[in-house]
């Protein structure tokens, strides 16, 4: 981001430091983003205000760029997407909730494919600090025993905090996302960035996000991935020196150290994603990528964990993976959207081992519930594809 010097004419405010008209739409979206979640308007974690400002940003930001014929794939595989499950569903919840995530979606993409690395660099910044601001607020609280009001998911003494997220390992896994968005980007001052994600990721007690943290370690230079490790095992043993809230209580909960593999699957929340992952993406794959069969997930899955006898019962319709609810409800579409997400993280240029890290970073989020409509998993998959779109265009 690049303040420009003009004369006061030309300036909104008078002063000689303008800020471009034409960007001038993106500061609500900008505004938005940490709050994302809340209040919670909405049944479940899409909230309306990230579609809402996004659709004023379409119409005001940069709008000479309104729309490229690049974006017309990806505009249509989310009509079809959204046309295929509705023509199985019908006026469902299903739908309308898919009708919302791919209308958020497309409009995110468009915008991305705007941005020259200036002003969603600056959101996912504005976001980390709020997040950390408040997860250590919460984090403090707990153990002080103060009651504190939490808007997301959270078990006192089951796992870490939510922050300004739907759910711990929400706040855990979109921290990672905005992590590897910095790195991609190598901008002096991001390290505090990178801590407060950091210890974001540990606060949050998510386990899932502590194996994620493994991507941006990968993208660290060997100097400061040693330090990074120090740092991160000191945080670990100060939080497990607490045990109350943070990664080491949610460890606690899963049973004792001897059970293994046998206290992961005995974890309602990790048996779930577990589960959702093997019935979406191996068990009902190929019947969901062509499209045949009915839409009734939960009475499905059930029947599928029954017989597994050791996976728990679902009491939902949401899928606890954001691939595994594209095949399943989208098929083909659906999957052409995951393999267009994971192709383009690794666009641009950088060398080999980035491309494969960010691949398989997507691929890894596309395996947990980070949905399409978030705004950071759109902004990191398009991140080299927009400046190079732009270098084009200069």
């Amino acid at each position: 981001m690049t303040a420009q010097i003009g004369n006061a004419s030309d300036d909104l405010t008078g002063w000689s430091w303008r800020f471009p008209v034409a960007d001038l739409g993106i500061v609500p979206f900008l505004a938005v983003l940490p709050f994302m979640f809340v209040p919670k308007i909405l049944d479940g974690d899409t909230q309306p205000w990230v579609l809402i400002a996004a659709l004023f940003a379409l119409f005001t930001y940069r709008p000479r760029e309104f729309f490229d014929r690049r974006d017309l794939p990806i505009v249509a595989l989310a009509a079809l997407s959204l046309a295929a499950l509705g023509l199985r569903t019908g006026a469902s919840p299903e739908f309308l909730r898919a009708g919302y995530i791919f209308l958020t979606f497309t409009v995110l993409w468009i915008l991305a494919r705007r941005d020259r690395g200036d002003w969603f660099g600056l959101g996912v910044r504005i976001t980390i600090g709020v997040w950390f601001a408040v997860g250590v607020y919460q984090y403090l609280a707990t153990l002080l025993g103060i009651p504190v009001e939490i808007t997301g998911r959270f078990v006192e003494g089951r796992g870490g905090v939510p922050s300004l997220a739907a759910e711990p390992s929400y706040y855990g896994s979109i921290n990672i996302i905005m992590m590897m968005y910095l790195l991609h980007c190598r901008r002096s001052g991001d390290a505090i960035y990178l801590i407060m994600a950091s210890i974001g990721v540990l606060i949050s007690g998510s386990v899932l996000s502590l194996i994620l943290l493994i991507f941006p370690l990968l993208l660290l230079r060997p100097g400061v991935l040693l330090m990074t490790l120090a740092g991160v095992t000191l945080l670990f043993m100060g939080d497990a020196a607490v045990n109350e809230a943070g990664v080491t209580a949610r460890l606690a909960s899963l049973g004792n150290p001897g059970q293994g593999v046998v206290a992961l699957l005995i974890d309602p929340s990790l048996n779930l994603r577990f589960g959702h992952i093997a019935f979406t993406l191996y068990e009902n794959f190929w019947r969901g990528l062509v499209m045949v069969g009915p839409i009734n997930f939960q009475d499905e899955y059930n029947i599928f964990a029954a017989n597994t006898g050791f996976l728990i019962l679902t009491e939902s319709n949401f899928i606890l993976t954001s691939g595994g609810d594209l095949v399943y409800g989208s098929g083909i579409f659906g999957a052409i959207i995951c393999i267009i997400l994971i192709y383009t993280a690794s666009s641009g240029k950088i060398n080999l081992n980035v491309k494969l890290t960010r691949s398989a970073f997507v691929f890894a989020c596309l395996l947990n519930p980070v949905s399409i409509a978030n705004p950071f998993l759109v902004f990191f998959c398009l991140q080299g594809v927009s400046k190079f779109w732009d270098s084009r265009k200069q």
